[in-house]
């Protein structure tokens, strides 16, 4: 068997181009949203006159389900593109008898990685040697787990979670007039400022922080500077959270270079080229 016949990858390679694309889309999806300006903010004194809410104000809200939605297909397209170069290289050694068992193997530890190199013995040691530089625990790069994570959960009614995070917001410098008598450093220590309930983007209107001071506030200054946000789309399945567009770039490297060093274009499982030809 020639490993680089491109005949090999071309199933592969055709879901892994879908992918991309669905990348690229829905990269372009989330640039349109935030180049509307979507997002103000405005502080709200309470009727106490002690208390300061920070209001997030969001209109139009972010597609989130189209997102999401787009996001569980570049993933699973990232999987399928795995699970067909597999099927191609067994099925170049078992036809015409159709292979069993051709996902793309992605294994937690040597015991695992023995059952699937005893089950796959029609593939030569030298090549079944080049998918297991590519498990996680081999080469300890998590993308592909996280790839079987989140396409486990997906497989479940509910699918992983995903939000749109408040990340990064600086509403500064600005002034508020509290009644009597008080110095910066007497103020200070009583200050509160607790967190709202959420910062992922959920409503039009919602309280992300509030102010509490311990007297009355005349007057909430003008700040001079305009806020500056940062929202970061966020996948997440049990204890993780990752940034999803980094978690989209990640794998879908981890896959190319997968496809491309086990069909023999680049030599290298070890250090990252910066470029695939496949």
């Amino acid at each position: 068997m020639d490993i680089g016949d491109p005949a090999l990858r071309k199933a592969a390679t055709g879901k892994l181009s879908l992918a991309l694309k669905l990348a690229q889309q829905l990269q372009a999806d989330m640039d349109a949203w935030w180049s509307l300006n979507p997002a103000s903010v405005v502080l709200d004194r309470r009727d106490d006159e002690q208390t300061i809410d920070i209001v997030l104000t969001t209109t139009p809200l972010p597609p989130i389900d189209d997102w999401y939605h787009t996001a569980a297909d570049v993933l699973q397209n990232y999987r399928d593109a795995l699970n067909r170069l597999t099927y191609s290289i067994c099925y170049s050694m078992t036809a015409p008898s159709k292979p069993r068992d051709v996902s793309f193997p992605i294994r937690k530890n040597d015991e695992s990685w023995a059952a699937w190199k005893k089950k796959h013995s029609m593939i030569p040691d030298s090549l079944q040697n080049r998918f297991y530089a590519f498990q996680p625990y081999v080469s300890g790069r998590e993308y592909l787990s996280a790839l079987t994570e989140s396409n486990n959960i997906e497989k479940h009614a509910d699918g992983f979670k995903f939000a749109v995070t408040l990340s990064e917001l600086q509403i500064g410098p600005g002034s508020m007039t509290v009644e009597g008598l008080w110095n910066d450093d007497q103020l200070e220590p009583l200050l509160s400022v607790p967190a709202g309930d959420t910062f992922d983007i959920r409503a039009e209107r919602q309280v992300i922080a509030t102010i509490e001071v311990p007297a009355r506030i005349t007057d909430i200054g003008v700040g001079a500077v305009e806020p500056v946000f940062a929202f970061t789309p966020m996948m997440r399945f049990g204890d993780e959270e990752i940034p999803l567009l980094a978690a989209i770039d990640l794998i879908g490297r981890e896959v190319t270079w997968a496809i491309a060093y086990i069909t023999g274009t680049v030599e290298t499982a070890t250090d990252a080229p910066t470029h695939f030809e496949l």
